[in-house]
């Protein structure tokens, strides 16, 4: 006959009486003991019993999904960090309703630079140190990839690709041009903007690169030959921006390009065919921060009175508006699955958390009194690395 998991075995100890079980102890006698074990009012105790529970399978998963709504902090920590690593359906149902940003904390802080740029996954940086050679760095393991020398003249803004290998860097000076590296050797130097170059991105499958400028144009580069292949400018095309262009990314497909302009405006480019843009206006946008949800659907909009607007990218609706503590946001980024936005203000300095269904903020990173420049969530959404104009980049997480 089978036996129950419900009942203790012949080799398990039951507890009597109503005195505790000791914090370090075992008891056993199957998930019936587990769940005594978790229903008493000692803390500890009920994060011994998660302990036991989960390896009881289905029955022992729901009592660490019961979890996640304890009364206490440190229970709902323990059942989360047991459940993260598991993919059955139960587990990432009861996972997507937890809120496990509201236990980040700085796990290490390491040394930044001058200029910082993250790759969009928090895989990669590339840091300018006293005006020595910019070096890319993997974050998560600290090693150093490559080393691209530095241009001593001329403000430079980097871009570092998906593919690790990738930097991209604009030049400001007498002339204003884009560097292509690849893994620290010189590719393409492409020139073709009147002014200064604040906005890049890359397409999803690494062929091509859009630059946008102070000129109001923006440029599309085959990146393997580093040959232009589309000017977006006034005199070529209608609907374009009428100020400078700070924001640029693909859709997931590589199909549409978003831009953001100081002109307020945010236009999507058919590549396809090259007609006329969609173009929404953001009020009180101006130069401020844009970012864009993973699957291209929600773009997050920083304004001038202290609120993150997110629109919908297919009907152009303003759908939901985020309150800020204070001040305006200068850093935007959604989190991999793309239900969380990350903000940071210039002026109070409060890394944040929003949820962007229902506008709510899910936590506050505070006591850091510097202004963040770079925000990046890793692939898996499970670390958040933020760099400041202290010359740092704190790592967020869970312990």
């Amino acid at each position: 006959m089978t036996e129950s998991i419900t009942q203790p075995t012949g080799w398990d100890a039951v507890l009597g009486g109503q005195n505790a079980a000791p914090t370090n102890g075992v008891v056993l006698g199957g998930i019936e003991g587990v769940k005594k074990r978790f229903a008493s009012v000692v803390i500890e105790q009920r994060i011994a019993a998660l302990k036991e529970a989960i390896k009881y399978g289905k029955p022992g998963l729901e009592i660490v999904n019961k979890a996640l709504y304890d009364e206490s902090d440190l229970v709902q920590r323990s059942a989360y960090l047991m459940l993260r690593g598991r993919t059955t359906a139960e587990v990432r149902k009861a996972l997507q309703r937890f809120n496990f940003y509201r236990f980040f904390e700085c796990l290490r802080t390491l040394k930044g630079g001058t200029q910082v740029a993250i790759s969009s996954d928090g895989e990669t940086a590339a840091i300018l140190k006293s005006n020595k050679s910019i070096k890319v760095w993997n974050l998560p393991t600290e090693e150093l990839l490559y080393t691209v020398p530095n241009l001593p003249k001329g403000k430079q803004i980097y871009y570092i690709g998906l593919d690790k290998q990738t930097l991209v860097r604009s030049v400001q000076g007498t002339s204003n041009f884009v560097e292509v590296w690849q893994e620290g050797e010189l590719q393409h130097t492409l020139y073709g903007h009147e002014d200064a170059i604040g906005a890049i991105a890359i397409s999803p499958d690494g062929e091509n690169m859009a630059t946008g400028s102070q000129d109001k144009t923006i440029k599309i580069w085959d990146l393997q030959t580093g040959k232009l292949i589309y000017n977006i400018s006034n005199s070529l095309v209608w609907g374009t921006h009428t100020a400078t262009v700070f924001y640029l990314s693909y859709s997931p497909d590589g199909q549409t390009l978003i831009s953001g302009g100081a002109d307020g405006t945010v236009k999507l480019w058919n590549l396809r065919n090259r007609d006329k843009p969609r173009t929404f206006k953001i009020p009180l946008m101006g130069g401020l921060s844009i970012a864009t949800s993973p699957n291209g659907e929600i773009l997050a909009a920083a304004s001038w009175d202290k609120k993150i607007r997110l629109l919908h990218l297919e009907t152009g609706e303003i759908i939901r508006i985020l309150e800020l503590h204070s001040g305006w946001a200068n850093c935007l980024n959604f989190s991999p699955d793309g239900q969380t936005l990350v903000s940071s203000g210039a002026d109070d300095k409060r890394i944040e958390f929003w949820d962007i269904k229902t506008a709510e903020n899910l936590h506050t990173l505070t006591g850091k009194d510097k202004y963040v420049t770079r925000l990046a969530f890793s692939a898996d959404g499970q670390t958040l690395y933020s760099a400041a104009q202290d010359k740092t980049i704190e790592v967020w997480g869970i312990k």
